[in-house]
């Protein structure tokens, strides 16, 4: 299935942490807008850190917090029941890229 053309929402464990909106691809990369969800706040840190590491090239950097968020229970899930578990999200808190 394509991710394309499907409203995403990113969960860490049971908290809803925000939605992706797919705005096209990048390589293996789907970019994406993204809208804070009511968790936001609790794992926010993460996800900035990685995305600046991102930003920056520096893939040691990005992986760590990335690896932290997946021991947490990182997932995509789709409004029509797709799901994926443990996805590579990389978000600022307003636009984000994701590989499943």
């Amino acid at each position: 299935m394509s991710v394309l053309g499907k409203v995403w929402h990113v969960y860490v464990g049971g908290s809803w942490v925000g939605t992706l909106t797919p705005t096209g691809t990048q390589g293996d990369w789907v970019e994406a807008s993204f809208s804070q969800g009511d968790a936001w706040g609790n794992f926010a840190p993460w996800f900035i850190q990685a995305a600046e590491a991102f930003g920056a090239g520096d893939e040691e950097n990005w992986q760590l917090p990335l690896s932290q968020l997946a021991m947490m229970g990182v997932s995509l899930v789709a409004d029509d029941g797709e799901t994926h578990a443990n996805p590579t999200v990389i978000t600022d808190g307003s636009s984000g890229w994701f590989a499943v």
